[in-house]
């Protein structure tokens, strides 16, 4: 043992404590918020040094970024490669289609880790009430994807129209899902019976802002 004792912290040591650093961040975070959330509390949540989360990620937000990467890599990556499946069909998507391609890529990550899934949507969930950009440019691949989609199955609506819809409707799928995955997502048939029923719900509340939109656009006409 005596040998081991003042060895030279290797790579893998690194990854151990970045990865002890991101654990202790994201249940924080999910529990308390992450405004409310210090460096500090983060590196004793995680047994280690005052300067750990600095030594290794530089500053707080860094480390959020890297919490929000960890997992969300894999659901960026699953709705890019469902948008692809559905760009690569001819003729108009189906909003139903293009919905699960957004929504089933987060109940798989519940699936994988419920406890892990569950709090990283509640820091997504947080972001995106706040009205934060933090995990914009890591996901710009799917965004980009679900808006060439959503453009080519409403090709006669308004662009401006359609992206507020758009937005509005992405926006109360993911505090939706956030807020309670656990009922959202059991297991069994009854996933796919929740699914079914956030996927009308968004295309009931898509189609009702639409709706409304071209009303409004309307009644600006006839003002003119």
């Amino acid at each position: 043992m005596a040998e081991h004792k003042g060895r030279r912290k290797g790579p893998r040591d690194g990854e151990a404590t970045r990865e002890a650093l991101m654990d202790a961040a994201e249940r924080l975070f999910a529990e308390q918020g992450v405004e409310a959330v210090s460096v500090r509390a983060i590196n004793a949540a995680a047994g280690l040094a005052p300067a750990a989360v600095h030594y290794h990620f530089g500053m707080k937000e860094a480390l959020l970024e890297a919490v929000l990467l960890r997992r969300g890599r894999a659901v960026v990556a699953d709705i890019s490669a469902r948008c692809d499946t559905l760009l690569a069909e001819e003729g108009r998507p189906d909003l139903r289609d293009i919905l699960e391609a957004l929504i089933a890529p987060y109940a798989a990550l519940l699936e994988r880790d419920r406890e892990g899934g569950s709090r990283w949507l509640s820091i997504v969930g947080q972001l995106t009430l706040s009205g934060s950009d933090q995990m914009a440019s890591s996901a710009t691949p799917a965004t980009e994807r679900l808006q060439t989609l959503i453009h080519r199955a409403f090709p006669d609506t308004a662009a401006e129209d359609l992206q507020t819809a758009w937005s509005l409707t992405v926006e109360a799928l993911i505090l939706l899902m956030a807020r309670g995955p656990e009922s959202w997502f059991a297991p069994g048939d009854e996933a796919a019976v929740t699914r079914r029923t956030l996927v009308a719900f968004a295309v009931g509340g898509l189609m009702g802002a639409l709706e409304q939109a071209e009303t409004v656009d309307r009644s600006a006409v006839a003002a003119t």
